[in-house]
């Protein structure tokens, strides 16, 4: 067996072909209902909102043999995506608790969508990608929170018991259930 060596890093634009064509790939609506039960991504960004997103807080990339093998994004909540569900958990900051207090109560950014190609998942590029991105925005966040569909189990496990994200509430947008989850981001190590 061949081990292959992954690093990470933030993404340039000559990353955002290959984020796009890895997001397109995962999209819910190109899969199939087998396909879907590996984990799926619910939305898509376009060209212009990837390089947005990444030249802003950032977009981590895992890096297999010069190609993007997955990818984790990071946007302040400021940040215009367009997206209702997005809006939709914004707005359910104030009833969302984290350790006890609203979400709303702490500096936070939002994480994701995050995405691993299908032939290298379970090989600890999820974990590494979300440890990069935590070490990229050490001490600008109290925490970072992320939503997943109720519907994509694969991916709520892997987040809650593969990387130890809290829930922190439901909301919902046209009859789909979101979760809520929150991770604390480390402060600047020295």
């Amino acid at each position: 067996m061949t081990t292959t060596t992954s690093r990470y890093r933030r993404a340039t634009p000559a990353d955002y072909v290959q984020i796009l064509a890895l997001q397109s790939a995962n999209y819910i609506q190109n899969l199939s209902e087998e396909e879907r039960n590996e984990g799926f991504l619910s939305a898509q960004f376009t060209h212009q909102q990837t390089a947005a997103i990444a030249e802003d807080l950032g977009a981590m990339v895992a890096v297999i043999n010069e190609q993007v093998a997955g990818f984790l994004c990071a946007f302040r909540k400021e940040f215009d995506t367009g997206s209702p569900v997005i809006a939709k958990m914004l707005r359910s900051y104030d009833r969302l608790a984290f350790e006890g207090r609203p979400l709303s109560a702490y500096k936070s950014y939002i994480y994701g969508p995050v995405c691993i190609a299908r032939e290298y998942r379970g090989r600890g590029l999820l974990r590494g990608l979300y440890e990069a991105q935590k070490k990229d925005l050490a001490g600008q966040f109290d925490i970072g929170v992320a939503f997943v569909s109720r519907n994509n189990s694969h991916s709520l496990s892997a987040h809650v018991a593969g990387l130890g994200m809290i829930e922190a509430g439901d909301f919902e947008v046209k009859d789909n259930v979101y979760a809520t989850l929150a991770f604390r981001v480390p402060p600047k190590s020295q």
